[in-house]
């Protein structure tokens, strides 16, 4: 009886001792469908293949808090565009009017669709062809 007492007590401290670390997080970007369809993403974070986002929007966005394509496909553009006229007259060409559309696209591993509307767009503008 004592025996099966230690026995189950140090069963116990040992499972209780080997618990698992917590798996990483998965990334919601599906990176080989991503690939796929011609893009080098390195994670969700990666607003730059976003068309019209360079690095130096990108570091704005991301200082303002939207640094996810999710966080992005739901920003209004009226917002957006505050971020860009806050940010100085250097930023006044460019035109967020896509970005959510091209973040939704991307949040949701739609790839291959971002790259045909990216194919009808100018710096992230859509021309009318």
């Amino acid at each position: 009886m004592l025996l099966g007492f230690l026995l189950g007590w140090l069963a116990s401290w040992l499972f209780g001792r080997a618990k698992l670390a917590p798996a990483a997080p998965r990334s919601a970007v599906d990176f080989a469908k991503a690939r796929a369809a011609g893009f080098a993403v390195t994670s969700e974070e990666n607003l730059e293949i976003i068309e019209g986002i360079g690095p130096q929007i990108a570091r704005l966005l991301r200082a303002a808090g939207i640094n996810t394509f999710a966080k992005l496909a739901v920003a209004p553009v009226s917002t957006l565009q505050d971020i860009l006229t806050q940010a100085g007259p250097r930023f006044k060409l460019a035109d967020p009017g896509t970005w959510p559309e091209q973040s939704r696209l991307a949040a949701d591993n739609r790839w291959a669709e971002l790259a045909a509307l990216q194919d009808k767009l100018d710096a992230g503008v859509r021309r009318d062809v």
